[in-house]
């Protein structure tokens, strides 16, 4: 299978295209004043040498402000715009064979509002426009010493990040942070913002990263992600930099980290050690999902592409993906190591990752869920005392291969091993009524299990262009391999009632082993043909293949042990799905308009073998899945975008067929195999203006989905007993989602200078599921307003203040006179306090208040964190503080949620108050600044 996969990559490089010297170029654009959005015609335009500054060509803008250059060689060259009364335009070019003709809009600014509005230092534009990146200059933001990337990105304007490191750039979540363009440590974004300095940035760089096929050919295909790329100052690109820091508290609580970088001109090497029992993540587990750690269901996932996720829960015998949700006392170990370099003039680029971390929780949840069903009200008491552990390594190699101007080869290839163990003590308690005046059942179970993984997985791309601009064609290969083997313990008693009297009893006492291995292959060709110079269209082909093995053996206790095989509850299964998938897709693109429609269908082949019967469950069928996008720039800065996707949702393996499970005796799956897809369609959009000027932005972003033919629940529960029975069904009926979200913010400089935020937004669905057999139509609706306040004064104080309230509505047709409507509200200040003697005052606090239900009491907690800080050493890089984390000791964990009929709470452990001292060291040693660097004397956009 290896030799094929070769064999096949190269002969797409051995059969492709490539292209030579091309004959030079004319370049055009616009010209465009930044208030008034007008063109400016007799604009002087000048492209200089970038070597000498000799003029190559000099040309005026026209009626329309545009100008055109012609005859332009492939080289390095500085372009110039002037015009009376605004302020200078430089913009450095290289120009190659493969450089636009078509430049970006330049936007002039008026002197006089430029020195009203914007401060810059050094001569330095603080903010300019690119095309629809947006980038800050580092320099022109000042932060205290020793601060870090996260720091600095709390004076950008309309960038939020919040006390866990969770970034929000324009409304958005900011989903990956790069260095120089390149991904630094994987995908964990705090691995950067909380370990690079503040001072080694020279640029900040926000913009929505497309795929690589979008990137190619310049056809939106909604794969997007908001994204910040660091560019690093050229004088801090050699050298090396670091951390240390240590602490040690009451209650036995700890912290510990290292983290070491060396940088050599286009090298970085870097590594990082990490412990703590404090709840705070460290480094490096952001990402464990990326393997996929948990059990086996095979689904079509959009545009015909194959997914083997996990069922999760506590339905079958699974192992432990590592996830933190906050529920339990963690104990982090973690480490890695990083290399990246590229040589031969930056052809060949080379991203190696290492992380190996432990990580222990143990804790308790205690949840009261609330049954609504249409002859009265269960209420189930559950208490979940647990423990879990895992070990776990990560490996993953990128290659980037520019074989010539015309051909590109991308390779990825990732593995995981991981070790798990979890215990969990359920306790469980359900009675009638309101007042709980009816016994219903009583029970205990306990689940012990270990288990290990191992996983693949390898990405190979290769595009090709063709002399005819636009002209691409890209070959994209995934694999996927997982094995995983779980043992574990089952005891589970349950006592039921009758009138408050014990009338049954049952006793499960098992060891069960469970085997899976799994097998994805995806190969697909797009190619890209130009119907003008505006115009295009995509069509595709690919393949899919998915196998996965899943053998689960139950065992009852007898007299010699473990040995009498349950054939009930023992299971042996094959699946098998083969798709073909094809698409096309027509785009239309010029300087204000984008609009692209089209559609990939796919013919999927399924089958499923039961290896004890010989049993088989085949299913052949059809996926659509039609798209639509139009955008408009009103400018630079402002745009409208609406989109349509539709996909077709077949039912999962589960939902068909599921395996009998005796995990919870208490609910219990069967399938149904004349289960229909449903579809899906949705239409979202999206308006944002930014006034870079005024640090002035507005974002608004909606989106409303349609399910029809849902595929919902039947949940039959039977309230002598409690237990519960789940089938799924179609519905005759259409469910629904929307989200709505206003974001406002601006800099305030009639309020002591200080940046301002609003946010606005409601969102709520329309479920309907059958509860014992009566048609159940749930509607839940949530509305919130957030305001956000933040001033920064240099060497003075740095404060921030977030406020939120959310009301939460919950209407169910079964047992509607049940009110459960509340008021919810949160209170953040924050304030640090830079005083004389290199002191620091940092205090924190989070007011969180719920309304009492029907159902549920009132829950409000404040938790206050404070540190006292001082700074040694010559640099200040020497930090030693006294922390405070919950000084009232009011952390309570917490949850509310509501879903079909039920309405559940959840307390659970979290770590309570303690003191800590600290000692932190920042040490870096880099190239010296050079004279000059980054002067350039004019503003550009």
């Amino acid at each position: 299978m290896r030799k094929r996969l070769l064999l096949f990559m190269t002969g797409c490089i051995l059969l492709g295209l490539h292209s030579f010297a091309q004959s030079p170029r004319n370049l055009s654009g616009k010209v465009i004043d930044t208030s008034s959005h007008q063109a400016l015609k007799n604009a002087t335009v000048l492209l200089l040498n970038a070597k000498d500054s000799i003029m190559d060509q000099f040309t005026r803008t026209d009626q329309q402000g545009a100008y055109q250059l012609k005859n332009v060689d492939t080289g390095n060259y500085v372009l110039l715009v002037t015009y009376p009364e605004f302020a200078d335009y430089v913009e450095k070019l290289h120009i190659t064979n493969d450089s636009k003709t078509t430049l970006s809009d330049i936007t002039l600014v008026e002197k006089a509002h430029l020195l009203e509005d914007v401060i810059v230092r050094q001569k330095i534009a603080a903010i300019r426009f690119k095309g629809d990146t947006t980038e800050f200059n580092a320099d022109s933001f000042r932060t205290q010493p020793n601060a870090n990337v996260e720091d600095l990105l709390k004076k950008l304007p309309g960038i939020q990040v919040d006390k866990d490191g969770k970034i929000t750039a324009q409304g958005q979540t900011v989903e990956k942070v790069l260095v120089d363009g390149e991904e630094f440590f994987g995908d964990d974004p705090t691995l950067v913002t909380k370990n690079l300095r503040a001072d080694m940035i020279d640029k900040v760089q926000l913009f929505d990263k497309t795929s690589e096929q979008a990137a190619l050919t310049g056809i939106d295909d909604g794969q997007k992600q908001k994204t910040i790329n660091l560019k690093l100052k050229e004088d801090k690109k050699n050298g090396y930099f670091g951390k240390l820091s240590a602490g040690v508290g009451t209650d036995q609580f700890y912290t510990g980290q290292g983290m070491f970088n060396y940088f050599k001109g286009k090298k970085k090497l870097a590594a990082y050690g990490t412990f703590a029992n404090t709840g705070k993540m460290g480094l490096g587990f952001q990402d464990q999902m990326k393997y996929g750690l948990t059990g086996n269901n095979i689904e079509m996932m959009d545009g015909g592409g194959i997914m083997i996720s996990g069922s999760g829960g506590d339905d079958a015998l699974s192992s432990w993906n590592g996830n933190y949700n906050g529920h339990g006392i963690p104990v982090i170990n973690s480490g890695g190591v990083h290399y990246d370099t590229k040589w031969n003039d930056d052809k060949d680029f080379l991203n190696l990752n290492y992380k190996v971390g432990g990580m222990s929780v143990k804790g308790t949840d205690a949840t009261d869920l609330q049954s609504n069903l249409p002859t009265g009200v269960l209420l189930t008491h559950t208490n979940d005392d647990f423990r879990k552990s895992l070990f776990r390594q990560k490996l993953d190699a990128a290659y980037d291969l520019k074989i010539d101007s015309m051909a590109t080869l991308k390779l990825n290839a990732g593995g995981s091993l991981s070790n798990n163990s979890t215990d969990d003590y359920y306790s469980t308690s359900s009675d009638r009524g309101v007042d709980r005046d009816t016994m219903v059942n009583r029970g205990n179970r306990t689940i012990h299990n270990n288990g290990k993984d191992k996983a693949f997985n390898f990405n190979a791309f290769y595009a090709q262009k063709f002399h005819k601009k636009g002209r691409a064609l890209t070959v994209n290969l995934n694999e996927y391999n997982k094995n995983s083997d779980v043992d574990g313990y089952l005891y589970s008693k349950y006592d039921y009632y009758t009138d408050n009297a014990l009338s049954d009893s049952t006793l499960t006492d098992q060891f069960k082993t469970s085997t899976s291995k799994t097998n994805t292959l995806d190969v697909k060709a797009t190619y890209t043909e130009p119907l003008s110079t505006k115009s295009s269209v995509v069509v595709n082909y690919g393949i899919n293949k998915a196998t996965s093995n899943s053998d689960l053996k139950s065992y009852n206790k007898g007299a010699e042990g473990y040995t009498q095989l349950d054939k009930t509850y023992s299971n042996h299964y094959k699946f098998d799905q083969f798709a073909h998938v094809a698409g096309a897709a027509y785009s239309l693109k010029d300087n204000k308009v984008q609009v692209s429609a089209g559609t990939n269908i796919s013919a999927v082949d399924y089958t499923q073998t039961d290896e004890y019967t010989g049993d088989e469950l085949n299913r052949d069928f059809i996926n659509w899945n039609p798209s639509a996008s139009f955008m408009y720039k009103f400018s630079t800065t402002r745009n409208l975008r609406v989109g349509y996707y539709g996909n077709t949702t077949q039912p999962t393996i589960s939902q068909l067929q599921p395996v009998q499970n005796n995990t919870d005796i208490q609910n219990v799956y069967i399938g149904n195999p004349d289960l229909k897809p449903s579809f899906r369609s949705s239409i979202n959009g999206s308006y944002s203006d930014s006034k870079v000027l005024n640090q002035r932005y507005l974002g608004l972003y909606g989106n409303y989905s349609v399910v029809a033919n849902p595929i919902v629940s039947n949940v039959t529960t039977d309230l002598d007993s409690g237990k519960s029975v789940y089938q799924y069904q179609n519905l005759h009926k259409n469910t629904s989602n929307y989200y709505l979200d206003l974001y406002y913010s601006r800099k305030m400089k009639k309020m002591w200078d200080m940046s301002m935020g609003i946010d606005l937004g409601l969102n709520g669905n329309k479920y309907i599921n059958y509860t014992n057999n009566e048609l159940n139509t749930t509607t839940s609706n949530n509305y919130s307003v957030g305001l956000y306040l933040a001033k920064y004064k240099e060497k003075v104080l740095d404060c921030s203040f977030r406020a939120t309230l959310n009301y939460n509505s919950n209407n169910s047709t079964l047992q509607n006179q049940i009110n459960n409507n509340y008021w919810s509200y949160t209170l953040h200040p924050d304030l640090d306090f830079f005083l004389p003697a290199k002191f620091q005052v940092h205090t924190d606090l989070t007011y969180d208040y719920q309304q009492a239900t029907q159902s549920f009491d009132a829950r409000k907690q404040t938790i206050w964190n404070a540190w006292l800080g001082k700074k040694f050493l010559k640099g200040d890089n020497l930090l030693l503080k006294l922390e405070a984390y919950d000084i009232l000791d009011q952390n309570k964990g917490f949850s509310r949620s509501a879903y079909n009929n039920n309405i559940s709470q959840t307390y659970f452990t979290t770590i309570h108050r303690y003191f800590m001292i600290s000692l932190t060291w920042d040490f870096n040693k880099m190239g010296g600044t050079k004279k000059g660097a980054g002067s350039e004397t004019t503003a550009v956009r």
